[in-house]
């Protein structure tokens, strides 16, 4: 759980909302709002395909296919201000999303739009983006939404709903409970075994006594919402809510599942918590901008596709797949169709390679007209690491429509996509280092990070354990580097606040004057700026007020030091500047006598490097 959000540690302002690391790692932050992601020119990342196959008229061979990306605006140089008030050392970084799911919805009460294009829909977590939207329409949703780009007339916008992975408060109380008893119990009166989050938390603010939960201990008030996100961390799963205003909603399973399973948890202990949070937004009001800017067809494509005989089938397959792929050349899916005696005595065995950028692509196959369109999937992966080169397979699933949607996990990799910020490029090279171990054998890949190649995805082959991904950062303009500390698998954001050596830093100054009464005058200079034509700041010290604090902003984490000498007066010239001094270490300056500064023993080598020391 090292690095997860820590749900007992929430930070918040007006501009910013976000959580603490349990025990190291960055404040996750939230986003405030979400709107269509642009690329590096400013256009919407935005393609609608309107699919007409000739002659045919169903819903096979006329519909349409949606696809865009969602970033956030995280604010993350205000987070990062925030943080700091908090944690000198602190970095942040956007809030990893567990899963997600999205709908449209009409934002005007006389505009009915078809019901394909208010399903909720999963949205893919994995690529440079925060998010991706994909979904199949009909060919009339494809119509309207066409018309309301060129018309300027969008009357749409979208609800999200997420949750987020992270500790749960700890508070000094154990609970015992049976499992089948303590969801039946949650889930009595309810349909489909799906209940609001929220409901399950005002449940387990009932007397104790009314609940199968026994206690240890007296109840706090942080006792309901620290129960229920640990049983929907443990049992269920978000799944969409019922209707557009309703709360986020989660799925647990059938209570006639477990029988006798008896629960013992202490909740002081740290474990996995679930939150889930639903945002309004207007996602496609860049639209109309962007038609008339480069034309409706940049965002906007009719596909015409020849018929097919009598008899054939066209599978499209789509994957929700992280972009800019390195160390898995291939992913792709092996369709089997089983045979049909004694019209089709043989089965049919097809393939498709998934490519980048559309990750999508079909296979066609003709069976008799009087068979129901029945087949498999099996999903694989080519993975490369040095010079071994193995394919994994998923497992089976078994399909019926035309149409096939996958996301990153329907492979058999777990990914992780790592992408750099603009101004962290400019600044430095960034090397990544991916460690596993799989099937016995140690792997270590390494990649980099340009401003041409921002980002990367690297996958693992499921069942590989001990993955750690680790970025070491060298200033382009020479000197020494910064290692991160190793991360898990997930999407990987790196900006300048990623170090701790960016942004702003207040050192603490004490003076020890050994019985002088003179005041003591120190000057101080941020690393990057110039002795000899920058002013310096200062402080004073007293043997009455012998302490103070001085605050400076680092803007690049590679010259984040800084230095200090004894001012000088009339009759004593200024001390020579001290060499570069950690940030991150209270400084202390003898009045008469030599200066010192105190090391801490528990500072990181490489951020004693990055300063200097």
């Amino acid at each position: 759980m090292t690095g997860l959000p820590d749900f007992q540690a929430p930070l918040s302002s007006d501009a910013v909302s976000a959580f603490g690391p349990f025990e190291q790692g960055s404040y996750a932050v939230l986003p405030q709002q979400l709107a269509v992601a642009q690329d590096a020119d400013g256009n919407p990342k935005f393609q609608l395909d309107i699919i007409k196959r000739i002659g045919d008229f169903s819903a096979t061979g006329q519909y349409s296919v949606l696809d865009f990306a969602l970033n956030g605006d995280f604010r993350l140089d205000d987070a990062l201000a925030a943080a700091r008030s908090v944690d000198s050392s602190a970095t942040v970084a956007p809030v990893t999303v567990n899963s997600g799911f999205a709908r449209l919805y009409p934002t005007a009460s006389d505009v009915v739009l078809p019901p394909d294009l208010l399903l909720p829909i999963p949205l893919g977590w994995t690529g440079s983006d925060y998010a991706r939207w994909t979904m199949r329409l009909s060919a009339d949703a494809g119509e309207l939404l066409k018309g309301s780009i060129a018309g300027g007339s969008l009357l749409l916008g979208a609800r999200l709903e997420f949750d987020v992975t992270g500790v749960a408060p700890r508070i000094p109380l154990v609970v015992a409970f049976d499992l089948a008893e303590l969801l039946s119990w949650l889930l009595t009166g309810r349909s489909g075994r799906q209940m609001a989050a929220s409901d399950v938390v005002t449940a387990f603010t009932a007397p104790p006594s009314s609940t199968p939960v026994k206690l240890e201990g007296d109840p706090t008030p942080e006792y309901p919402e620290t129960l229920a996100e640990r049983v929907i961390a443990t049992y269920a799963s978000l799944t969409p809510a019922a209707g557009l205003t309703d709360p986020a909603c989660v799925l647990f399973p059938d209570p006639a599942s477990f029988h006798g399973g008896k629960v013992l948890w202490d909740l002081s202990q740290p474990a996995a918590a679930s939150r889930q949070w639903v945002m309004m937004l207007d996602p496609l009001s860049s639209l109309p901008a962007a038609a008339t800017k480069n034309g409706l067809d940049s965002l906007v494509k009719e596909v015409a596709i020849a018929p097919l005989q009598l008899g054939f089938y066209d599978i499209d397959f789509t994957a929700n797949l992280p972009q800019h792929r390195s160390g898995v050349p291939a992913l792709g899916v092996n369709v089997q169709v089983p045979a049909h005696p004694p019209m089709r005595p043989s089965s049919i065995s097809l393939s498709i390679t998934l490519t980048e950028p559309d990750d999508s692509g079909s296979v066609q196959f003709r069976i008799s007209p009087r068979e129901t369109l029945s087949y498999s999937v099996t999903s694989f992966a080519i993975v490369v690491a040095g010079q071994s080169q193995k394919q994994y397979s998923g497992a089976p699933q078994v399909m019926s429509d035309a149409w096939v949607r996958l996301n990153a996990g329907d492979f058999p990799v777990t990914f992780a996509h790592i992408s750099a910020a603009s101004r962290l490029t400019a600044l430095a090279q960034l090397a990544v280092v991916l460690t596993y171990t799989v099937n016995g054998s140690s792997i270590k890949q390494q990649f980099s990070l340009t401003p041409a190649a921002p980002d990367i995805a690297v996958g693992v082959p499921l069942g590989a354990t001990d993955a750690w991904l680790t970025v070491s950062a060298a200033p382009s303009d020479g000197g020494t580097g910064i290692t991160l500390p190793p991360m898990t698998l997930g999407r990987i954001f790196l900006d300048v606040m990623s170090f701790r050596e960016y942004g702003p830093h207040v050192i603490a100054i004490q003076g020890i004057f050994n019985g002088t009464s003179a005041p003591l005058f120190v000057e101080l200079l941020r690393e990057d700026q110039s002795p000899d034509s920058d002013t310096p700041g200062k402080v004073a010290l007293t043997p009455d007020k012998p302490s103070a604090t001085w605050g400076y902003v680092a803007a690049s984490p590679f010259r984040a030091g800084y230095r200090y000498r004894k001012s000088g007066s009339a009759d004593l010239p200024s001390a020579p500047w001290s060499q570069v001094m950690d940030p991150f270490t209270p400084l202390s300056v003898v009045a008469d006598g030599p200066t010192s500064a105190t090391v801490s023993s528990d500072t990181q080598p490489s951020q004693q490097a990055a300063a200097g020391n």
